[in-house]
């Protein structure tokens, strides 16, 4: 610490030893170091106002610039063309369509056999092998459910034509599923003309049942159902016949196929 200025005794002490302008210059000098050091502590624990940042007690931190880096938006990839196997989708539409092919092939088959029976009660009536109180009492189980079934078959053959799935026969039948392609489209043919028979031998079985309607209802006479329906029984056994002959080749038409 520097020496405080000296006493008054000390003053004159000096001022005895070495005169008076000494003591006045060592009194000077005193009072400016300690003006000095209390400027020092005030600026010390009080701080600069104007202090730059090396100064105590400036606690500010020099903010950075921030850089935002946009980074560019994920560009959805484009789905990839799906390609679809032409064979493959072939096999699909034969299977569907043959299946509804057979679904109407059925329901033919169960209204023709109704029909052919009841051809053939009339068939024994007419040769006197049965009498017509037999004859009508046989007829009765034929044309029990005969106008629902009817009425199945035409749903299904609409279901089939309406469809338009058919097997087709590939250009080149370089494997297995082109193989079988080519011998179900040649076997739907097949079946084209058992169904195309079945609809012609059972439109007269569909008047008949109309007419014994019509009849039974009071809306013909009994003279009149008569002569229709032997009309009928003669077209029944034209047609009949030719049905049930496409009907036994049409059994041995398979369609095989893949998956």
């Amino acid at each position: 610490m520097t020496d405080q200025p000296k006493t008054r005794r000390e003053r004159r002490e000096l001022e005895r030893r070495h005169g008076p302008g000494v003591a006045v210059a060592l009194t000077i000098v005193a009072l400016l170091v300690l003006g000095a050091a209390v400027w020092f502590g005030k600026d010390l624990f009080l701080g600069s106002p104007t202090a730059g940042p090396a100064a105590v007690g400036n606690t500010s931190t020099p903010t950075a610039t921030a850089t935002t880096t946009t980074s560019p938006e994920p560009t959805a990839s484009e789905p990839s063309p799906t390609t679809v196997d032409p064979v493959a989708a072939q096999v699909e539409n034969c299977r569907n369509g043959w299946q509804l092919q057979a679904a109407a092939t059925n329901a033919a088959a169960t209204v023709l056999a109704e029909w052919d029976a009841h051809l053939d009660i009339m068939n024994n009536l007419q040769a006197g092998k049965t009498t017509l109180a037999q004859a009508k009492k046989d007829w009765g189980p034929t044309t029990a459910n005969a106008p629902a079934h009817i009425a199945a078959f035409h749903a299904a053959d609409q279901a089939f034509t309406s469809s338009k799935l058919r097997c087709v026969k590939p250009a080149a039948a370089a494997d297995g599923a082109a193989a079988a392609l080519a011998t179900c489209a040649a076997n739907m043919q097949v079946v084209d003309g058992v169904l195309a028979k079945a609809r012609t031998a059972i439109e007269p079985w569909e008047t008949h049942l109309k007419d014994q309607s019509h009849f039974k209802a009071g809306g013909i006479t009994a003279a009149k159902a008569e002569a229709l329906w032997r009309s009928l029984w003669q077209k029944g056994l034209r047609l009949n016949p030719p049905y049930f002959a496409a009907a036994k080749s049409g059994a041995k038409a398979t369609c095989s196929l893949p998956g």
